[in-house]
Formats: C-alpha cells, structure tokens, sequence
C-alpha cells in the first residue's frame, strides 16, 4: 500500500515540476523581461490570455488524473491569472475610450 502512494506521490511530483513550476518560471522570465523591454499592454494580455488558457488545461489534466493538491493548486492560479488577464482588459478598455 505505501509503495503504491509513493508512486502516486512520484507522479505527482513530476506532473507538477514538469508541468507547473518549470513553465511559470519561465512565463515570470518572459513578462520581467519584456516589461523591462517593450512594455505595452497588448503583449502582456496576449501572454495573460495564452496562459489563462495554459492553466485551464492543467486544471483538466489534473481533474483527469485524480491529483486533488495539484487539482487545488491549479485552480488557485488558474482563478490568479483569470484575474489579471480580467483586469488588463479592464485597462485596455479604459485606456482607449471602450468603456
């Protein structure tokens, strides 16, 4: 029974390293960098968008495979990228006259 939740365990691990933490260290490389370099508004909610949608697959993946911490985890960021991809269209629009 415990070799078979430290398998589980394992999975996990490597779904999350693989999947979770390598890609939001290099989305959070790529925003630093290219707020430092052209800053513009519409490259970050292109970037927000893609990885609103990004997290939203993780959370299914999750929800398939029965990871309940992960599951947790990706529903928390999944609702944190919803809400600045919300907020910079809130922007956006405020800042050209849409609203």
């Amino acid at each position: 029974m415990t070799e078979n939740n430290d398998k589980l365990r394992e999975k996990q691990f490597k779904f999350a390293r693989n999947l979770i933490i390598l890609p939001f260290l290099g989305f959070a490389l790529v925003v630093a960098l290219l707020n430092i370099i052209y800053p513009d508004i519409n490259t970050m909610m292109v970037l927000f968008g893609l990885f609103f949608f990004y997290n939203t697959g993780l959370l299914f993946v999750s929800f398939l495979k029965h990871y309940k911490r992960i599951m947790i985890l990706t529903l928390i960021l999944t609702l944190m990228t919803l809400a600045i991809f919300g907020s910079l269209i809130y922007l956006y629009g405020k800042g050209n006259n849409l609203f």
